[in-house]
């Protein structure tokens, strides 16, 4: 049995954070093998405090969800230090995500090294190999090796000159993601959080912007962090159904109830670090859904485009897609048997969980 101990943003809170769905999958997948894991996140971690705002028994509601997963809570101080080396001194191996304090990072380095643990970072974003300063601040030379979640954020840090970089990507969590034997109630479904404007144009072009074109049909969006003038021009002029938060657990309802779902790629990942699916696509296919994706660079070939997913190369393209597989049962019904059969072959939270494993074996 190893004993793993995870630092990551949240593992309670989803709000703004796809990769809590990952997180979950993999701590699941690991205990399943007869591993031993925890997570740590800070008490006050921006995810969870947004997420209170609008769901105050969030914690509760997680532990009652997934009684199975241990979570401990901290607060950077004084006397974290002596507390989180006293942590340790029961574990084997660390994985310390991106998106936590950059002292934590800075500290749990060498602190591992010391204690002789295996500390891996995992980097799930596009933060850490495009900013350079914030990089610097981190001191990765002090891991045992990068995990990155697609090939090329890990070229990006072998050209940094990372020579322990591994690639695992993020898979579907099956526990959660299945297709539910639901009446469709909503013809297209967008889940996705509005963000920092890093696919708004897109957002406009492929979803808002062909409503009109297309009004016989249901819209409903799910995501966070929409501007007031994008939610006035949802609900006042496209007539399209705005659900807000969406917790991770209830996606597969909401999937399975649309005809068709939208997947939408956040610049980033088209033009900077391709090959970076996001867990939507995943979670997409695992709950059987017919997905229609904007293109976007598969390096590791990790889906059959056209045969997993229908894709759109222009706007014109995505409305007759829509209007099609809105019409088309046993076309959808293929798109989802097919995408659902790669997930269970190649992209299940096991998966991961196995590769994981090898890596800490080397």
């Amino acid at each position: 049995m190893t004993r793993f101990a995870f630092f990551y943003h949240s593992v309670v809170s989803d709000w703004n954070h796809g990769n809590a769905h990952f997180l979950r999958g993999l701590m699941r997948a690991l205990q399943a093998r007869g591993h031993s894991v925890i997570c740590y996140e800070q008490a006050d971690n921006w995810s969870l405090q947004n997420l209170l705002r609008v769901a105050p028994n969030a914690i509760e509601d997680f532990a009652g969800e997934f009684p199975d997963l241990r979570f401990m809570r901290y607060t950077l101080g004084s006397e974290f230090e002596d507390w989180i080396r006293e942590q340790l001194s029961t574990v084997d191996v660390v994985l310390v995500h991106e998106w936590n304090d950059p002292w934590l990072i800075r500290l749990l380095g060498p602190l591992c090294e010391a204690l002789g643990l295996h500390a891996f970072f995992h980097d799930t974003h596009y933060r850490v190999v495009l900013d350079e300063a914030h990089r610097a601040s981190l001191g990765l030379d002090r891991y045992a090796a990068i995990l990155a979640y697609s090939p090329s954020v890990g070229q990006r840090y072998r050209a940094l000159g990372f020579d322990r970089v591994h690639v695992l990507h993020e898979a579907a969590d099956v526990t959660v993601h299945a297709p539910r034997h639901l009446a469709k109630i909503t013809d297209v479904v967008f889940v996705g959080n509005y963000g920092d404007g890093d696919r708004s144009d897109e957002l406009e072009e492929y979803v808002f912007g062909l409503r009109s074109k297309l009004p016989h049909l249901r819209y409903a969006v799910y995501g966070v962090r929409y501007p007031e003038h994008v939610l006035a021009r949802l609900s006042n002029g496209l007539d399209v159904d705005y659900g807000g938060w969406l917790p991770n657990v209830l996606v597969p309802g909401v999937y399975s109830s649309a005809r068709v779902v939208l997947h939408v790629p956040r610049r980033q990942y088209v033009e900077l670090l391709p090959g970076t699916p996001t867990i939507r696509v995943f979670e997409a296919l695992a709950s059987g859904a017919c997905l229609i994706s904007l293109p976007w660079d598969d390096t590791d070939h990790l889906f059959e485009a056209g045969q997993d997913f229908a894709v759109a190369h222009s706007p014109d393209e995505m409305r007759d897609q829509i209007a099609w597989l809105c019409e088309d049962d046993a076309a959808r019904l293929r798109f989802g048997e097919h995408g659902r059969q790669t997930i269970l072959a190649r992209h299940t939270c096991g998966h991961r969980a196995d590769e994981l494993l090898q890596i800490v074996r080397q």
